[in-house]
C-alpha cells in the first residue's frame, strides 16, 4: 500500500487509478462533482483538493483511505 505524504502522491494515486479502470479525466470529474481542470492539477499535485474533494474522487475509483497512528 503507498503511502500518501502529501497532494503530488494523492494526484498521482488518483491518475493511475483512473488510467487502470480506463475512466476519462471528464467523466471522473463529472462522477465527483468537480470541475476537469481542477482534477487535472490534482492529479499532477499542482493544486490541493478538501479533504470532502478528494474523498469523493477516492469512493469513484474504489480506493479506501485509510489513517493509522505512527509508531
Amino acid at each position: 500500500m503507498p503511502k500518501i505524504l502529501d497532494a503530488t502522491d494523492i494526484g498521482a494515486l488518483i491518475r493511475s487509478r483512473r488510467e487502470a479502470l480506463k475512466i476519462k479525466q471528464g467523466d471522473l470529474a463529472s462522477i465527483a462533482g468537480i470541475d476537469q481542470g481542477n482534477l487535472s492539477k490534482i492529479e499532477r499535485g499542482s493544486a490541493k483538493a478538501t479533504l470532502d474533494t478528494y474523498l469523493r474522487l477516492c469512493n469513484a475509483l474504489g480506493i479506501d483511505l485509510l489513517a493509522e497512528p505512527r509508531a
